[in-house]
């Protein structure tokens, strides 16, 4: 791939989106709802941290799928954790995560799929 065709590759704009998600999904348990040290904090924070670096990876290296289908399988696991963590009482945080797991989501499935929305101009097919 030509860095011409890296620099405009779909994923990356996807990856974006999957970046600042798993930002938003790492402040968000103390910034946002005083929910620090719980256990639902530390899966956001580690689902987080583990989004943000699967889609800086992806943005780096736009061929690699297997990073957003890694996104998209974190996406749906924010989005089933506040029934496995206890929280789902919480409807700002249960709001947020499934907001964040199916923005993750989606991103990701769109980011694997580039491969075929994108085409090669030159190409005879």
């Amino acid at each position: 791939m030509t860095p011409a065709r890296i620099e405009s590759h779909p994923a990356r704009g996807a990856s974006l989106i999957a970046l600042l998600a798993g930002i938003w999904l790492f402040i968000s348990p103390w910034w946002i709802y005083g929910a620090y040290g719980t256990p639902g904090a530390w899966n956001n924070w580690f689902a987080g941290v583990l989004i943000f670096v699967f889609a800086v990876l992806r943005r780096r290296h736009p061929a690699a799928t297997g990073l957003s289908w890694l996104n998209a399988a974190l996406g749906i696991w924010v989005c089933v954790s506040p029934w496995v963590y206890g929280y789902a009482g919480s409807p700002g945080r249960v709001i947020n995560s499934l907001c964040v797991g199916f923005i993750v989501f989606c991103t990701a499935v769109a980011g694997a799929n580039s491969q075929k929305m994108s085409h090669d101009p030159t190409s005879t097919v």
